[in-house]
């Protein structure tokens, strides 16, 4: 008898990027299990096969992932953080719940790292999104919408550099620049609360760089596991640029995803944002990312 073909394990969370890897899988014939998360994972999920879990049932995890034929496990989606106090563990996750505690005292890469960990000791290969979806991965150049300026190009790459020297302080993955100015950084709240901190700056802290100015970026921190946890925009990000009052959005070519690329792109032509894929290259002193 011919065994079953290995299915994917997809761990979701939040947002369109599991729904978009599971879709495109299937697309493609392949088979794919999911792992909802509780209190995470949308309704979209009943149209595959999946298991909804707790964050705290380990054990039904690998359990579940291993009755599917699963051996290459990819996260997908926005995670919250959990309280330990409110899962609800089974026997390997009670097990496992000190070392969870140190984890959780972690910044976001080295909880993802840890969680990593974790996976490939009970035997699973992670993988990534940009190789399950590889479409979605922002390529070099003008991607949408008019082409940047020089000085908004500028501003890009200041916002990169940004970037890469709070990368090793596990700080974010994003920063706003205009006319040279650094008008905010991502941290925990994430990329559309910056977004609204931002519109709702009093226009006389705007002053020496006006609405319309300035690029958001979005990018990989230096060292950050491209499996686990790649930056990302969708239509909704868009519209929060458009409403911060900024030209648009610089993303590093092949290391950021844009989710639902199609309506991603037409909405940025429609409100006049540049999207542009900003290649980096190491410094050649310091290997910080330009």
């Amino acid at each position: 008898m011919k065994a079953a073909p290995e299915a994917l394990g997809l761990i979701a969370g939040s947002g369109a990027l599991p729904r978009e890897i599971a879709e495109a899988r299937r697309a493609a014939g392949d088979r794919c299990f999911i792992i909802a998360l509780e209190g995470a994972c949308g309704a979209w999920v009943e149209a595959h096969p999946h298991e909804r879990l707790a964050a705290g049932r380990a054990g039904a995890i690998f359990a579940a992932l291993r009755r599917a034929g699963v051996r290459r496990v990819a996260f997908a989606g926005g995670f919250l953080r959990p309280r330990l106090r409110a899962l609800r563990f089974d026997w390997t996750g009670l097990r496992m719940v000190f070392r969870a505690a140190r984890l959780m005292r972690r910044g976001d890469d080295g909880l993802l790292r840890g969680l990593a960990e974790i996976f490939a000791e009970q035997g699973f290969e992670l993988v990534g999104a940009a190789e399950l979806l590889p479409e979605a991965v922002a390529r070099p150049g003008l991607l949408a919408g008019p082409a940047p300026s020089a000085e908004d190009l500028a501003d890009a790459r200041r916002a990169a550099r940004i970037v890469a020297a709070l990368g090793p302080l596990d700080v974010g993955q994003g920063a706003v620049v205009a006319r040279g100015l650094c008008l905010a950084v991502e941290a925990i709240e994430g990329t559309d609360l910056l977004l609204e901190r931002l519109a709702a700056l009093p226009a006389a802290r705007r002053a020496s760089a006006p609405a319309p100015s300035g690029a958001l970026f979005k990018g990989r921190k230096p060292g950050q596991d491209s499996r686990l946890d790649l930056p990302a925009i969708g239509p909704r990000t868009l519209e929060k640029v458009a409403a911060a009052g900024l030209k648009g959005v610089a993303l590093e070519a092949g290391g950021t995803l844009i989710l639902e690329a199609g309506a991603c792109l037409e909405l940025a032509d429609r409100l006049g944002l540049f999207v542009y894929g900003l290649e980096l290259s190491p410094h050649p002193e310091s290997g910080e990312r330009v």
